[in-house]
């Protein structure tokens, strides 16, 4: 069986869907039927990072220099610190407006980065049941887990 990473789950109610570059935040009591919704859209830039380190960064340091290749070079961008810590500012003002602690992104000085939270789930679907007009798409963010 053939199986696509859709995205994760981050802690309680926070959902990382790569197909379609956001991160949401569903909450809701089945008590009162009330629902929230809250949605952040990602640039190419910053989609790649954070999907990169959730996938390379749970439980490891991910280098800089492995960043500024896999999310700069592979894309004939430039890449500098500058650049690096400001798409990380960025995107933890972004993980904020959800509800995620300020250091869910962690830099250790001279090491790298890495994600400091144990509630990331990663989340896959069967390609063999996907309607056949989804089937063929392709996301340029599906790396491999």
């Amino acid at each position: 069986m053939d199986y696509q990473l859709y995205g994760f789950k981050i802690g309680d109610g926070i959902h990382f869907d790569i197909l379609h570059r956001r991160l949401y935040r569903l909450t809701g009591d089945l008590t009162d039927k009330s629902v929230a919704f809250a949605s952040i859209y990602f640039n190419d830039t910053m989609m790649r990072l954070f999907l990169y380190l959730l996938q390379h960064g749970r439980g490891k340091v991910v280098p800089k220099e492995e960043l500024f290749e896999k999310i700069w070079e592979e894309y004939n961008l430039s890449p500098s610190t500058q650049r690096l810590w400001q798409v990380l500012h960025n995107l933890n003002g972004k993980l904020q407006l959800l509800g995620l602690p300020d250091d869910f992104i962690i830099n250790i000085k001279g090491r790298g980065y890495f994600i400091n939270y144990q509630e990331v789930i990663p989340v896959y679907y069967r390609v063999s049941e996907l309607p056949p007009n989804l089937k063929k798409k392709e996301t340029p963010f599906a790396l491999s887990e």
